[in-house]
């Protein structure tokens, strides 16, 4: 259920985005969450709701002498907040970041709206929060009829499913608080588990060694939980909405600029598309991002139904359709550089999916990378705030192009002397 990159998503609120566009997509923000933070207190009004990222929240229910048990867990398939919904909008858990990220915020009243005005929406909705009930019944079952040592595999594993890599941000005393045990306990099952090779412990984190060991480990309550969510991703997956295709080209036009056949020709000279990684580029690409501060850098060169991503920063793709390129613009304009400071006011972006929808793209900065008067593609970045350039950065931008250039002729040099030595 993670995202795979860094850049991320959220399964619910891409599948909400899909089927419900409007106004209320203005609103959301993009947050930091650090670990801790708490987002709703026990019985207070929820002013907002949140879609994790990368983030990943504990609902928790805490005892009048301060003891506490973790009543579900949401990553980046679902929504914090959804009492927010349901009559005075209150309830008595509290909601706390369990392993820091980020997260898209939403005002609760926006959500509201949506909720009781759009059917597809409340249908939406209303399966997430089954999902969630089985998760919090299966995991008071856990707590009563399994042992410590059980209760810890099957959180480990629920916090990988909403977490990309092996390792989590916690802490025993953490860990210990969520599943209401002491904390002799918990290091006494993490101490087990570690001499049994499944997990590794650092400052402040836990690393899984051994996943498959781990799931074999784990009490059938995990397994309960993951058919649960399981089912309801092919659910979210499934909603279709027709858009229109972004920007003034069209590139499944044979007559399009993208499909020019010279232009082709020129692009497959430098025998670049679809070869592996290469230092070189990923250090420009990652220059790039530094140098723009900005969170997603690529090198794409635009092929004849796709952009082709020689160099990715932040982002965990290797290609993306044409019709979804923001990159075609190139071949609309004659400047090499194009800046969109925020793409909401940019009728060329405003209605673009990845726009209104995840990842939610407010800014986008490219220079064309070109030969003999042919587009071979772009050196871009993208953030998910609006924002501007200033001249430092706008010079600044022109460096990483040529030396793309330089690299991508050295290469091709080099390509062409070892066919001549074959």
């Amino acid at each position: 259920m993670a995202s795979g990159s860094a850049l991320g998503i959220n399964l619910l609120l891409d599948a909400l985005v899909r089927i419900a566009p409007g106004p209320w997509q203005d609103d959301l923000r993009l947050v930091d969450l650090p670990i801790g933070k708490v987002l709703h207190e026990p019985h207070a009004t929820r002013r907002y709701v949140y879609f994790p990222v990368m983030a990943v929240i504990s609902l928790l229910y805490v005892l009048s002498d301060g003891d506490m048990t973790e009543l579900c867990v949401v990553g980046s398939e679902g929504i914090v907040g959804m009492s927010s919904l349901m009559s005075n909008g209150t309830t008595p858990s509290y909601a706390r970041v369990q392993s820091g990220g980020t997260a898209f915020r939403l005002s609760a009243g926006r959500l509201r709206n949506e909720f009781a005005h759009k059917a597809a929406v409340a249908e939406l909705l209303l399966r997430y929060t089954q999902v969630l009930i089985v998760q919090m019944a299966q995991s008071a079952v856990c707590y009563r009829h399994h042992t410590i040592d059980e209760q810890l595999c099957r959180w480990i594993l629920l916090m990988l499913d909403r977490h990309p890599g092996d390792s989590i941000e916690t802490t025993q005393e953490m860990i210990a608080e969520t599943l209401g045990v002491g904390r002799a306990s918990v290091n006494m099952a993490a101490i087990q588990l570690q001499k049994d090779g499944l997990v590794t412990h650092g400052r402040g984190s836990m690393t899984v060694v051994d996943r498959h060991a781990l799931e074999a480990r784990v009490c059938e309550c995990y397994a309960v939980i993951k058919f649960e969510y399981d089912r309801l991703r092919p659910a979210f997956e499934a909603i279709e909405v027709d858009r229109p295709p972004p920007g003034p080209a069209d590139p499944a036009n044979p007559a399009s600029p993208r499909r020019d056949r010279h232009r082709l020709a020129a692009l497959r000279r430098f025998d670049i598309l679809d070869s592996p990684p290469e230092d070189i580029f990923d250090d420009i690409a990652a220059r790039a991002s530094r140098l723009l501060a900005a969170p997603v850098a690529m090198i794409s060169f635009l092929d004849e139904d796709r952009d082709w991503f020689k160099s990715c920063i932040g982002y965990a793709a290797s290609e993306s359709p044409a019709d979804t390129s923001f990159c075609e613009v190139m071949f609309d304009q004659k400047e090499d550089r194009v800046v969109v400071h925020d793409t909401l006011d940019d009728r060329r972006f405003s209605e673009h999916p990845q726009v209104r929808g995840m990842p939610f793209v407010r800014f986008f900065a490219a220079m064309r990378l070109a030969d003999r008067g042919h587009t071979l593609g772009t050196l871009c970045v993208y953030d998910f705030e609006a924002r501007r350039l200033d001249g430092a950065q706008l010079r600044a931008f022109e460096s990483p192009v040529l030396e793309t250039m330089d690299a991508l002729i050295a290469r091709g040099t080099c390509l062409r002397r070892a066919a001549a030595n074959a």
